[in-house]
């Protein structure tokens, strides 16, 4: 396995992760169900600190929006630093 191969795995995991945060956005999760729980943690954990810039950014122009886009752009700004990473290498 090269390293291309390499960062289009970090990257793809990556875009699951933010998957994951968007769906555990919409749909509760039951105390009962310990891994969703930890799942659903997990990616708040993981993904918060990159999306808390973006919302920041997107603030003055969100302010009655019913939806949260910066899940969107974090996954365009990833697929465009995915994209010059790998065609550097």
């Amino acid at each position: 396995m090269g390293l291309p191969q390499l960062i289009r795995i970090i990257f793809n995991a990556c875009y699951v992760i933010l998957l994951l945060r968007v769906i555990f956005s919409w749909v509760p999760v039951s105390a009962r169900s310990p891994i969703l729980l930890w799942l659903r943690q997990f990616s708040y954990d993981v993904t918060d600190p990159l999306l808390q810039p973006i919302r920041r950014c997107l603030a003055p122009y969100q302010r009655s929006a019913p939806v949260d886009f910066s899940p969107l752009l974090l996954f365009v700004i990833l697929r465009i630093f995915e994209s010059i990473i790998t065609r550097l290498l």
